[in-house]
C-alpha cells in the first residue's frame, strides 16, 4: 500500500515537473526528494576521522620540514572545507548537467595530462611527473580523470551508439582508455592508471560488456604490464621484488613496507593510543600512502576494523544509490564513483599490509593531497544529487 502511494506520488511529481533550462539546453527534471543522509553521515565521519589521523601521522614530518607541526593538517583542512562547499553546491545541480559536458571535460582532462609532461609546467616529485604547477596549489590531473571517465563512458553507453555485447562495440572505449593510460604511464603514475582502468571497466561491465572477455583480456595484458613495469624504471621493479620478500632488503627497497608492517604489528588489538605512533618517525611520508599503518598502530585492530567497516558501508551505500538511480546515465555514473572508492580503498589497504606490490595509491579521505580530497568530495556531491532522484519504495 505504501509502495503504491509512493508510485502515485512519484507519477504526479514527474507529470508536474516542467522542463528547465541548463546552459541553454532544455532538460526535463524529476522533482528532487531528500538526499541520502546516511551516505552523507558516513562521508562526514570518514572525513573527520581522516583529518584527525592525518594530523597525528604528519605532525613529526611537518615539524621537521617546515617547523610547524600543523602544516600538512592545515593545508588538508583548507582543501577539505573547499571540497565540502563544492560537495554541497554540486549536490544541488541536476546530474544531467554533467552529461552534456562530459566530452568537453574528457578533452580538458586529456590536455591537462599532456601538460603534466611538459617541463616547466609539470612538476616532478620522487621520480614521478604527476602534478601541474599553479600559483595556489599543485594540481594532479589524474584525480579529475577518475570521475570524468565514469561520466564520459556513462554518456557513451546511454547514447546507445555502441553495442557492448559485441567486440566492435567495445573498441571506442578501449581506444579512449589506451590514450589515457598511455599518458599515465608516461608520467610513471602506475597506481593512477590501475584505478582509472578499474573505473572504466566497471562502468563498461555495468553497461553490458560481458565479464568473460574482460577477464581473458586482463590475463593477456598482465604479462605485458609486468614487462612494462620492468622497463619503466628500476624503482618500480624493485617495489615488485620487495613485495615478494618485504624483509629481504630492509635498509633499502623494502624499508617503507617493513616499517609499515612493524607499525601494524605493534598496534595489537587496541593500539598504542591516538598520537602515540612510533613508526611515524621512521616511515617516509607516513601521511600519504601508508597512513593506514599509522591507523593500525594507534587504534589497533579494533580501530582499523571500524575504519574498514565505514568504507564498506560507504561503498555499499554508493552501490545502493546506483541501483535506485532514475535512469541509465545516473546509474552508471554512480557505479563508476562506487568503483573508484572500492578499488582505491582495497588497493591502499592491500599495499599497506604488503598483500600486493607497493603501487603508491592513496587512501580516500585519509591520505594527504589537496586535489584528491577536493575531487573526492565533489564526487560525493554527484552521488548525493543522484540520491535526490532515486526511486524509493
Amino acid at each position: 500500500m505504501a509502495s503504491t502511494a509512493y508510485q502515485n506520488r512519484g507519477a504526479k511529481q514527474n507529470k508536474s515537473a516542467a522542463p528547465r533550462k541548463i546552459m541553454g539546453e532544455s532538460v526535463r527534471m524529476i522533482r528532487p526528494m531528500y538526499i541520502d543522509y546516511t551516505f552523507l553521515f558516513i562521508v562526514v565521519l570518514l572525513l573527520a576521522a581522516g583529518l584527525v589521523m592525518l594530523l597525528s601521522a604528519s605532525a613529526p614530518s611537518a615539524n621537521r620540514i617546515y617547523g610547524n607541526s600543523y602544516y600538512f593538517f592545515l593545508k588538508q583542512l583548507a582543501c577539505a572545507v573547499i571540497g565540502l562547499v563544492l560537495m554541497w553546491f554540486i549536490s544541488r545541480i541536476n546530474y544531467n548537467f554533467y552529461k552534456k559536458f562530459a566530452p568537453k571535460l574528457m578533452f580538458v582532462c586529456v590536455i591537462l595530462l599532456v601538460c603534466v609532461l611538459i617541463p616547466g609546467i609539470g612538476a616532478s616529485h620522487n621520480g614521478s611527473r604527476r602534478w601541474l604547477n599553479t600559483p595556489i596549489i599543485e594540481l594532479q590531473p589524474s584525480e579529475f580523470m577518475k570521475p570524468v571517465i565514469a561520466m564520459y563512458f556513462a554518456r557513451m553507453i546511454d547514447s546507445g551508439k555502441y553495442d557492448l555485447k559485441k567486440f566492435g562495440g567495445n573498441l571506442p572505449y578501449i581506444g579512449v582508455m589506451l590514450v589515457v593510460l598511455g599518458l599515465m604511464l608516461l608520467e610513471t603514475h602506475l597506481s593512477g592508471a590501475i584505478v582509472i582502468a578499474g573505473i572504466g571497466v566497471s562502468v563498461m561491465i555495468a553497461g553490458g560488456t560481458p565479464v568473460k572477455p574482460v577477464i581473458i583480456g586482463a590475463l593477456v595484458l598482465l604479462p605485458l604490464a609486468i614487462i612494462a613495469v620492468y622497463f619503466m624504471s628500476d624503482v618500480r621493479w624493485a617495489r615488485v621484488t620487495s613485495f615478494l620478500d618485504p624483509f629481504k632488503d630492509i635498509r633499502d627497497e623494502s624499508y617503507q613496507v617493513a616499517q609499515g608492517l612493524y607499525a601494524i604489528g605493534s598496534g595489537g588489538i587496541f593500539g598504542l593510543g591516538l598520537g602515540r605512533s612510533v613508526q611515524k618517525y621512521y616511515l617516509p611520508e607516513p601521511y600519504n600512502d601508508f597512513i593506514f599503518t599509522i591507523v593500525c598502530e594507534e587504534l589497533g585492530l579494533v580501530g582499523a576494523a571500524v575504519v574498514i567497516l565505514l568504507f564498506a558501508a560507504l561503498i555499499v551505500r554508493a552501490v545502493r544509490i546506483a541501483m535506485t538511480a532514475p535512469d541509465t546515465y545516473s546509474s552508471l555514473v554512480a557505479i563508476g564513483i562506487a568503483a573508484h572508492l572500492a578499488i582505491q580503498t582495497i588497493l591502499n589497504i592491500a599495499v599497506a599490509t604488503s598483500s600486493v606490490p607497493n603501487t603508491g595509491v592513496s587512501l580516500p579521505f585519509f591520505s594527504y593531497g589537496g586535489t584528491a580530497i577536493i575531487t573526492l568530495l565533489m564526487e560525493m556531491g554527484v552521488l548525493l544529487n543522484i540520491s535526490r532522484y532515486s526511486v524509493r519504495g
